[in-house]
């Protein structure tokens, strides 16, 4: 199966709930609402053979935090990448970790670094940030160097 072929089934299954981009036979984008992660998933999983997760990845953007499930197919070079944005200032998407648990680290290190709650995650606790570490985000564009070294009495200079 490639991208094209998929991105279709996927268009004809859900409609606009499901956006796909086929990069290439190799590479399907699908942006999704965060209502939408399970449906799509729960798909993949049934109808795509050799579907495994691979990684997350996440990013601040303007319109919310971006989160990006990234999923190979065993024996194939199909990598299908499902993206979720969840609006600020309050980021929360469901937690793939349910379903995969090999994503519950993942989603725990964007939890510390770009501040996204995944709802029901089994181990919702930080994993990269220190309990004393102020509630800050620091991959956040927002994120102020100058203040957060203030509160943690680091000098500016460094």
């Amino acid at each position: 199966m490639d991208a094209e072929v998929l991105s279709r089934q996927l268009t004809e299954t859900f409609g606009d709930d499901a956006s796909c981009v086929a990069r290439s036979v190799k590479r399907l984008y699908v942006a999704l609402k965060p209502d939408g992660l399970y449906p799509v998933f729960d798909w993949l999983q049934e109808n795509v053979p050799g579907l495994r997760f691979g990684t997350s990845t996440a990013m601040d953007l303007r319109e919310g935090v971006g989160v990006w499930h990234h999923l190979p197919v065993n024996k194939t070079p199909l990598v299908i990448t499902l993206k979720v944005v969840a609006p600020k200032p309050d980021p929360r998407i469901p937690s793939l970790a349910v379903k995969v648990p090999a994503a519950a680290w993942i989603e725990r290190e964007m939890t510390d670094l770009v501040g996204v709650v995944f709802d029901g995650h089994p181990e919702p606790h930080r994993l990269v940030k220190a309990e004393a570490f102020p509630d800050t985000f620091p991959l956040r564009r927002d994120f102020d160097v100058a203040k957060f070294k203030e509160e943690i009495g680091e000098s500016p200079e460094f």
